[in-house]
Parts: structure tokens; sequence; C-alpha cells
């Protein structure tokens, strides 16, 4: 196995995942992982989105499940307790509140506000929401709050070409997490669909290759996250393996363990 532990895993709270929480604890151990995190879609108090993440009100259950498992195989793998969550300004408070519940959170910019109807970047972007997307990234990394940064490439999934409004945002993300000393992720939960056509050339929607020839210039320090969905995320390992060859050649810097923030 290209690395021993995941901190990134999903429950059905967030409304488009499946499979209950034991089955991803199973699936990890069957799969030989030593730790496993888990890291759904953190709630917003005032804005439910039940297809996006948890709602508020689903929050103390899903401590209490995580809690529960950390104990029932103790002997057999280790299990965190984490959130994963966009960083907003003004919902500064709020995320304090969720980490003081819990032993991490990660960075995942999926939206441009909390309800995820007025941007999501799975899509393609504007130069201006590229920029925006950067903006958002570089102040969470900047909060100190966040343990790593999520699939930083995601602005790039329906990308038709790697321009140079592109460049400078992965240059900016790059730059930040040196700065920050923050992790970041090759998500590989892109290649699940394979690699598809694009007006330059054929690849996965994410990792994507000419964000991480960026990322390969500066002193990143990186980490690997399945993003499950699915407890048959864990076991499907050729995932794993397909973007980790994909970047191979950029000798990318591969952290051992995750320290928490």
């Amino acid at each position: 196995m290209i690395q021993n532990f995941n901190y990134h895993t999903h429950t059905s709270r967030c409304g488009h995942a499946v499979g209950t929480d034991e089955e991803y604890v199973l699936a990890a151990i069957k799969a030989g992982y030593k730790v496993l995190g888990f890291s759904d879609h953190a709630p917003y108090r005032d804005y439910p989105s039940p297809r996006v993440h948890m709602n508020w009100e689903q929050l103390d259950d899903y401590i209490q499940s995580v809690t529960k498992l950390k104990e029932k195989y103790k002997d057999q793998i280790e299990i965190h307790l984490g959130l994963e969550t966009e960083f907003y300004p003004y919902a500064l408070e709020e995320k304090k509140e969720l980490r003081s519940q819990v032993e991490y959170l990660i960075l995942g910019q999926h939206f441009s506000e909390p309800t995820g109807k007025l941007c999501s970047y799975f899509k393609k972007n504007t130069d201006a929401e590229i920029e925006e997307y950067a903006d958002m990234v570089v102040k969470g990394l900047e909060s100190g709050m966040f343990t790593y940064l999520a699939h930083p490439d995601v602005f790039m999934n329906y990308q038709p070409e790697f321009n140079e409004a592109c460049q400078r945002a992965a240059e900016r993300i790059a730059e930040a997490a040196v700065r920050t000393n923050t992790p970041v992720e090759v998500n590989v939960r892109g290649t699940i669909r394979g690699k598809q056509n694009f007006p330059n050339g054929m690849r996965y929607f994410y990792p994507n290759y000419d964000f991480w020839k960026v990322m390969a210039n500066y002193p990143v320090k990186c980490v690997i996250g399945i993003d499950a969905h699915d407890p048959e995320d864990l076991i499907r390992l050729s995932d794993v393996e397909n973007a980790f060859k994909e970047l191979e050649d950029l000798h990318l810097d591969f952290v051992k363990e995750i320290h928490f923030r």
C-alpha cells in the first residue's frame, strides 16, 4: 500500500455518500489501513443542504457514532473524528465551534457560499471564479484552522485548458501551503470515472497533472486522500495507484503521518 492512512472519509449524512459508518471501518480494515479518519461535510447552522452536507441536527449523532466505533475497533484500527468544510470569513466563529467538537478540520473549498447554490467550483470556471477560489483557499490556509487542504485542484474539474489564471491560482496555493506548513491532498476520487477527452488531451478530472507540476516547483508537503463516499472506495486501491502513477515523475514529497491543528 502506498499510504496506510486515510483521513478523508464521508458518511451518508451528507446526502451523497452511501453505507453505514461501521461499513467504512470494516472496509478500511480489510484494505489494510492502519488509520481511518472520518471527515464528513460539515453542517452550517443557517444553511441546511441535505444533498450537500449534513444538517446541524445530525452533528451529535455523527460525533457519537464515530466515537463508539473508535472504541469498538481500537485493537484493529486507529480512528479519528474530523470534518471537511469550506472557509468563509463571515462564518469563522461557527468554524471555531465545530473545531472544538472534533479532532481536525480539512479545508475543501467546494462552493463560493454555504448553500452551494451560487457557485460550485465543480464546473468550467471563469478566470474570476478561479481567482475567487484561490483567494478563499489562501485565506483558509492562513487561518491556521485546517490540518490539510483537500483536492486543491478541484477547480480544474471541467477546465478545458490550464491557462494563466489556473497557473496563478496554483502558484498562490503552493506559496500559502508552504508559508503555513499545510499539506495538500492528491485526491484520487477524480480517477473513478477514468480519463476523459479534453481539448488538451485525455486526462482525469483530477488529480490534474498541470496543477501538480506547479506544486512540484515548491517544497509542498503532500498527502493522498481517498475522499471515500462508499465503503468500496477504501478497497478499490487501483484508484490510488492510478493517481500516484499519473504524478510519479514529479517526485512529490508525501508525508508519513498527519499532525492535527
